[in-house]
């Protein structure tokens, strides 16, 4: 997984809790977050994997925000 893919990644998942806390739809975002996890393959950290697989996005965006940012330091 790329620092390029990371970020957009961390993008969608953010825009989707906007999108929540704003009472809209967030079927787009959705369909993102599939897409990128079919480009990430197996690049894609196991923590992150089993986050998105479980549709913890909360936990996804902690992992982009916390943990990945200081493994890739």
């Amino acid at each position: 997984m790329t620092t390029e893919q990371a970020t957009s990644l961390k993008v969608t998942l953010e825009s989707m809790f906007d999108h929540i806390a704003q009472k809209e739809s967030i079927v787009d975002d959705l369909e993102q977050i599939e897409r990128l996890q079919q480009e990430f393959g197996a690049t894609v950290p196991t923590q992150l994997r089993h986050y998105l697989q479980r549709r913890s996005y909360t936990k996804a965006l902690d992992f982009l925000n916390e943990d990945f940012v200081s493994d890739s330091d």
